[in-house]
């Protein structure tokens, strides 16, 4: 009988313990939680102070900082500008990957990931911009005044390895989704980079090199917009204006043949190709070696021979749909 009491005077205690950690945790949570949003209360603040300076309104719904999860989301944010510029919503700013732990101290190192995502937001086009751009007009016919819109920009750096990923998505609801890939080598400079140092960091991004990179396009309405917006202001028919850009690229396409030779036929092919039938474009550099910066402004600086031979190390792909 005494040992079974002993046994739960045990529990008890090991319970009690357990109540009391739980509920410490939790509280410092909530005390450094509540300490991040005070803060981005603050940055907030100071950010609308200064546009209001520049004569631009910015209003926001809600806002929350998560020192669990390193991130800030922010609703209901909206810029207005001047009369003479569009008005920009973004309903719903999720940013990741910086740093909560040190919120009585200015960090001004970059963080090794970071990704900023932006739903629900939308583009105003105010009529009153007509007066000061007529071309405005023409964009309104086609897209309308409000045009929504996405956008997603992310990289991680593994420094093990120093490669760097970059990756962006923008989406124009109803016009285009377009993707970016990027994946830089030797880019470990970046971490240890201090973005308050009035040193120059150009030495160490001379390490960087170019591992990879991808673009892609869809087209989800916007080129006919285009295409309809210069039939108005020529006269001319959408099919008419299509042909008159195929024979232009195909002249384009006789002249880099008769002065670089073969290389640039099938990309120019797929870039004909996707002229007629505008549906999605990607373009590709994926090269046997990384490419360094030496040999990049060689190429850009170097005449047309050096620029070739970049374009070949390169190994560029044009796909279309």
């Amino acid at each position: 009988m005494n040992n079974n009491k002993v046994k739960m005077r045990g529990s008890i205690s090991l319970l009690a313990i357990a109540a009391l950690v739980t509920s410490s945790l939790a509280g410092a949570y909530y005390y450094i939680d509540n300490k991040a949003d005070t803060q981005a209360q603050q940055t907030l603040s100071q950010l609308i102070d200064d546009a209001k300076s520049e004569g631009v309104q910015l209003t926001y719904n809600t806002v929350d900082a998560s020192p669990l999860f390193r991130s800030v989301s922010i609703s209901g944010f909206e810029i207005k500008g001047h009369a003479e510029e569009p008005d920009i919503l973004l309903g719903n700013v999720n940013i990741t990957g910086f740093n909560w732990q040190n919120l009585n101290q200015d960090d001004s190192k970059f963080p090794s990931s970071m990704s900023i995502t932006i739903d629900n937001a939308s583009l105003h086009l105010k009529p009153s911009m007509v007066k000061s751009d007529a071309t405005i007009q023409a964009l309104i016919d086609n897209f309308g005044e409000q045009v929504a819109f996405s956008s997603h920009f992310s990289y991680a750096l593994d420094q093990d390895s120093g490669v760097l990923s970059i990756s962006t998505t923008e989406t124009l609801i109803d016009n285009f989704y377009l993707n970016s890939e990027l994946t830089l080598g030797g880019a470990n400079w970046l971490v240890e980079l201090d973005t308050q140092s009035k040193e120059e960091p150009l030495s160490k991004m001379m390490s960087t090199t170019l591992n990879t990179f991808s673009i892609t396009f869809k087209n989800h309405g916007v080129i006919e917009k285009i295409r309809a917006i210069a039939a108005k202001q020529t006269g001319q028919t959408q099919e008419h204006l299509t042909q008159e850009s195929v024979t232009q690229i195909k002249q384009l396409q006789i002249v880099a043949e008769r002065n670089w030779g073969p290389l640039f036929v099938p990309m120019i092919d797929e870039l004909i190709k996707f002229t007629m039938k505008p549906e999605q474009l990607t373009i590709r550099i994926n090269p046997e070696q990384a490419i360094d910066i030496d040999a990049i402004m060689l190429g850009m600086m170097g005449g047309d021979a050096a620029l070739l031979e970049l374009i070949k190390q390169a190994r560029i792909e044009i796909k279309a749909n």
